[in-house]
């Protein structure tokens, strides 16, 4: 659990002209009380923590934490409680992804490489999660291939075109397969991504990784065959093979 103070009212404002380096929290009905107390400025970044105020009390019967420095108003803020998000909690938020294409145009010839390409990029979202305004960022990190002949591959990238990699057709790639038997194959890739959550204080990860499908695609692969003959298929349209 996380606590997050917003002011929501003051009981006036403290008194002194040095900086406050800590204070004092009682946390009650929802709200905690600030109580300053001042002295040599500090640096104090450090956010409440509901259970630790609970369990650490002073002698005044006010749990002594430190706090953002330097502190020039005194009295109630409202205490809000959030959840630690979990990918379970993000999931609704993820991309919907288009399925991997292979090259080129979706037939192959066997014994040679076919590519495919999984497109996937940084994807951030709004809305809401308990009950809070919240963005949701997701990063790819990882791609998931099933080629769909029992081989299958993970790759850090989605891959490239043979255009894009400056290769001919056929060249293998980081992401390429050659099926050995002619026939349809169904390609199916999962994309892996890392989510970061952001309810106004900053981003903060989220555990874990998210496995979102991006879908299915059938490849045809044919077998090249050739032969010997004494015209071109243009030249004698009956010949062998034509």
């Amino acid at each position: 659990m996380t606590l997050l103070t917003a002011p929501a009212g003051s009981s006036g404002v403290c008194t002194g002209t040095v900086s406050w380096s800590h204070c004092d929290a009682n946390v009650a009905d929802g709200t905690v009380d600030l109580y300053g107390a001042y002295g040599t400025r500090g640096d104090h970044n450090q956010a409440f923590d509901a259970d630790a105020l609970a369990d650490d009390r002073s002698e005044s019967g006010s749990g002594s934490k430190e706090c953002d420095s330097p502190l020039n108003r005194c009295g109630t803020y409202e205490v809000v409680m959030r959840q630690e998000a979990t990918l379970t909690d993000v999931a609704s938020f993820a991309p919907r992804l288009a399925p991997p294409i292979p090259e080129p145009d979706g037939v192959g010839i066997a014994g040679l490489p076919v590519n495919v390409v999984a497109s996937a990029r940084t994807h951030t979202r709004t809305g809401e999660l308990f009950d809070l305004p919240v963005t949701v960022r997701f990063r790819p990190v990882s791609f998931s291939f099933d080629y769909g002949d029992g081989t299958t591959r993970e790759s850090r990238t989605g891959g490239a075109t043979w255009q894009q990699l400056g290769l001919s057709q056929f060249t293998a790639t980081a992401t390429s397969h050659a099926f050995r038997e002619r026939g349809e194959y169904i390609i199916t890739t999962v994309v892996h991504f890392a989510a970061d959550v952001d309810f106004g204080t900053g981003w903060i990860p989220v555990e874990g990784l998210l496995a979102v499908p991006a879908g299915a695609t059938t490849v045809e692969i044919l077998e090249a065959r050739t032969a010997l003959v004494e015209r071109t298929c243009h030249e004698d349209p009956n010949g062998i093979g034509c």
